[in-house]
């Protein structure tokens, strides 16, 4: 026979028990937990309220996209270069540094026309009349897509449209011609400066432009 009196411990034990796990459920609904040392303040901040497009915070909201400069002889230079595969912005720096811009140009040496071919080099990629700008250009590309397949390089492909492809061959780099270098540095630098969206026209406008105050 079980003796009732030997159930009040037991009880009061459970009792207690259930009053000790309550008080904790209780504690832990209205404790604060700080998630910021799990995984920083975007599990601790609450999301940032929406804009209604004014105030300092909008232009956050706002896609940053770069737009393409215009620049002169635009669709033939496209043309050009989608016919070789060049980057279109590659063959405006060739062109601005070369010519810029000017269809009649002339150097000293005989090369003329927007990508300043010599009239050999004319002759051997078909370019009958060197002062029209789509020939010219077409020729440029031509020409310029030549070295690129033979040597791989940009730089190396510039150095040898300047100062011809058998020297650059022979040394296996950009010559140690200061007009050769100077004119690598120079088609780079107005490539980087199209590629970040600035129109130029001249070669002294691609130099990377002092940064602000």
């Amino acid at each position: 026979m079980v003796r009732p009196l030997l159930l009040l411990p037991v009880l009061c034990l459970f009792a207690a028990g259930s009053s000790t796990a309550q008080t904790a459920r209780q504690a832990a609904t209205h404790q604060t937990v700080d998630w910021r040392g799990a995984g920083g303040s975007l599990f601790a901040d609450p999301p940032p309220a929406p804009h209604d497009g004014e105030g300092p915070d909008a232009a956050v909201l706002e896609l940053a996209r770069l737009t393409a400069p215009e620049q002169p002889f635009g669709l033939a230079i496209a043309e050009a270069a989608e016919r070789h595969g060049l980057d279109p912005k590659l063959l405006h720096a060739l062109v601005i540094v070369e010519s810029a811009y000017r269809a009649e140009a002339c150097s000293p040496v005989g090369a003329c026309g927007l990508t300043q071919l010599m009239p050999g080099t004319a002759a051997d990629l078909g370019v009958t009349d060197r002062f029209d700008p789509l020939e010219n250009l077409r020729g440029g590309a031509d020409y310029l897509a030549r070295q690129m397949l033979r040597f791989g390089d940009v730089r190396l492909a510039l150095a040898a449209y300047n100062s011809g492809p058998d020297r650059v061959a022979r040394l296996g780099r950009i010559p140690n011609i200061t007009e050769t270098q100077n004119y690598v540095v120079a088609v780079v630098d107005c490539y980087l400066a199209l590629t970040a969206g600035r129109g130029v026209r001249s070669s002294r406008e691609c130099a990377a432009p002092e940064p602000p105050l």
